[in-house]
């Protein structure tokens, strides 16, 4: 997918944020919890282009070489430190093509690695422009740098057509070897064949085509590619170690939290209520494996009885859903809420929060990191929880009509780097085995719809002969299950066994529940995930494992009035009352009620999506979609992006 100008700017931007929070992730081992293992990031191996004509010069005065030189060090100083990468080079030791060798000349001068960067610092002062383009034989050489086990890229960057014939088959095959491997390219100031012939490398190679027409452009694409060859699941919060024993347990406090997952058995935290009558939320959110398909871990809310055990105040589902043979999402989120106000879950002053491996055998997830979110609700008078309009109906599905796509938003591969958008038509491209995460405000009284446009061809049709493989679901404010199921689909929708009479585009959908306070007493997942407002997210997961990059249009809807149905809080130093802001991840500080934290009244005036003063990913894709082509350069756009970032940490 070709990126326009445009398009570039605001990848750099946000490309820039988002390497400024990787980087904060991966960080040392935390003081107090169990030594956990680092962010697992892809191996990527950079094949960059040594033939003559890197000598000419790009846009701006500099020439290729010298621009790609630039752009290559930056990369390498955002590189995240236990990120596995390499570099290849190819037409840098035989001049002339009619010379022996000349479609053989590639070579690889520094070993995939974590701990070479200054190495690829050497490699690239000696990269030089000399000989030929053997373009074919450095892809296939690349593909056994990387292995065959794992998420793997190929990030080439070239400048000029092969002249060792036609690569695209050597993309094709490499694609072949499995769903984890993609080949993403930069295009320097190329046009015809030879950007045809890059274009073709990346779309057999299930990977995205950056076009860079001058030396700013070839650092911003660059850096595209490698984010998105690298980015693992993210996890954000506060190291905590939960303890086998409940009266032994961390006392913990509205926030975010990052613990260890033990082989059967619970974790425990306690957790003291700011005032009687409050209703604390907890969710769970972690990366499964496909050999786990029976293990899931549960979150709890418990109080302590008169005996000394402990009674759970809700039962809970934690959702999943497998891709294969790649990584998947798995989250789930229970409440203190009972409809008897007198009910110990309602009073006690202190609870017990745990986590606990359902079923199954647990030991594929041992180890891995679990975020832990956990809200204090204000509490709701009697008096005004009868009051309040009976639980809605479910809602049906309006189809929507796209708009003028936005360009540049890079999706989360989690909640906890998910960018927060609002109404609008995204576009994005979707390889098999992803899992993309946006965020989206959602009220009192409101429910989400997002739609899918896929922009189908002839090897999507094919491929989609008997099924999608796309699936789309709403994920609540603190991990729960909130998709609504859309029982019955328009016939131009395409469904299965008619996917290869599609037109020019493929749809489907996904909307919430409405949310409504009487949500969290109901018995479904999807009612009760719904019973706060907050930030919604809406999950792209392509399933498939075939090698086909599908370029496709989110379209974005928040349906009703805000505040329709909003009880009235009772006043407590502290604590606020939700709104469609309140998003648990735009702050690592433990203690931060929300993004909504604000004080007694709860109105938040200064700051939307952290604490005040602080603005959050909403304020970010804000300014991002504002800017156009009026005249913030791109040093200014990234300082302001990078500001962004620090604020929230």
């Amino acid at each position: 997918m070709v990126q326009s100008m445009r398009t570039r700017l605001l990848i750099a931007a946000g490309l820039a944020g988002l390497l400024t929070g990787t980087l904060a992730v991966v960080g040392t081992a935390p003081a107090g919890a169990d030594e956990q293992d680092q962010e697992t990031y892809g191996r990527m191996i950079l094949v960059l282009d040594s033939s003559g004509s890197m000598k000419e010069p790009a846009g701006g005065g500099a020439t290729k070489i010298k621009a790609a030189k630039q752009a290559l060090n930056t990369v390498i100083d955002d590189l995240p430190e236990n990120a596995d990468v390499g570099m290849r080079v190819f037409g840098a030791k035989v001049f002339g093509r009619k010379q022996k060798g000349a479609c053989e000349d590639t070579q690889l001068v520094v070993e995939p690695g974590t701990g070479n960067r200054d190495d690829l610092r050497s490699a690239v002062d000696g990269y030089k422009p000399y000989g030929e383009t053997p373009i074919p034989e450095a892809l296939k050489r690349a593909a056994d740098d990387i292995g065959s086990e794992g998420k793997r890229s190929i990030v080439l960057v070239s400048d000029g057509e092969s002249t060792c014939g036609d690569p695209c088959p050597a993309a094709q095959a490499i694609a072949d070897q499995g769903i984890d491997l993609q080949i993403d390219v930069v295009g320097l100031s190329v046009s015809g064949k030879a950007r045809q012939q890059l274009e073709c490398i990346a779309e057999k190679g299930n990977g995205t085509y950056y076009d860079a027409d001058d030396a700013e452009g070839i650092g911003e694409s660059i850096s595209g590619a490698s984010e998105r060859a690298l980015r693992p699941f993210e996890f954000t919060g506060t190291p905590v170690k939960g303890t086998p024993e409940f009266a032994e347990a961390p006392l913990v406090e509205p926030g975010q939290y990052l613990d260890t997952i033990q082989t059967r058995e619970k974790r425990y935290y306690r957790f003291k209520r700011t005032a009687p009558g409050t209703t604390v939320h907890l969710g769970l959110i972690f990366e499964g494996e496909s050999e786990d398909l029976v293990s899931n871990l549960n979150p709890e809310i418990s109080v302590e009885t008169e005996n000394g055990d402990l009674a759970q105040c809700r039962w809970t589902v934690v959702q999943s859903t497998t891709l294969g043979d790649a990584s998947r999402l798995i989250f789930g989120s229970t409440h203190s809420a009972d409809t008897d106000p007198e009910e110990p879950c309602n009073t006690a002053d202190e609870l017990v929060l745990a986590t606990s491996a359902s079923r199954g055998d647990s030991g594929a997830i041992a180890g891995k990191k679990v975020q832990l979110m956990v809200y204090e609700e204000p509490p709701v008078s009697a008096a005004a929880l009868d009051a309040l309009p009976p639980q809605p109906d479910a809602p049906t599905w309006t189809e929507l009509t796209p708009g003028k796509p936005v360009e540049g938003v890079v999706p989360g591969s989690a909640i906890a780097n998910a960018p927060v958008v609002e109404d609008g038509t995204y576009s994005f491209d979707i390889n098999p085995g992803e899992n993309q995460v946006i965020g989206v405000p959602v009220g009192w009284g409101q429910h989400l719809e997002a739609q899918f446009d896929a922009r189908m061809t002839d090897p999507i049709r094919k491929e989609w002969a008997v099924g999608a493989g796309v699936e789309l679901d709403v994920i609540g404010p603190l991990g729960g299950e909130a998709t609504v199921d859309i029982s019955e689909e328009p016939d131009h929708w395409c469904p299965p066994g008619l996917l290869l009479n599609c037109p020019d585009a493929w749809r489907t959908g996904t909307l919430s529940d409405t949310v409504a306070y009487r949500n969290r007493f109901a018995s479904g997942d999807a009612e009760a995930s719904t019973g706060l407002p907050g930030i919604h997210y809406v999950r792209v997961q392509y399933q498939l494992e075939e090698n086909i990059n599908v370029p496709y249009t989110l379209t974005i809807k928040t349906m009703g009035e805000d505040g329709t149905g909003e009880p009235e809080y009772e006043k407590v130093s502290g604590l606020s009352a939700p709104t469609a802001d309140l998003n648990l991840n735009a702050s690592d500080d433990a203690g931060a009620q929300g993004s909504s934290a604000s004080g007694e009244d709860g109105d938040n005036p200064e700051g939307r999506n952290g604490s005040t003063g602080e603005q959050g990913s909403g304020d970010l894709v804000k300014l991002v979609a504002g800017i156009g082509g009026t005249g913030l350069g791109l040093v200014a756009l990234v300082t302001a992006v990078v500001l962004l970032i620090r604020r929230r940490r």
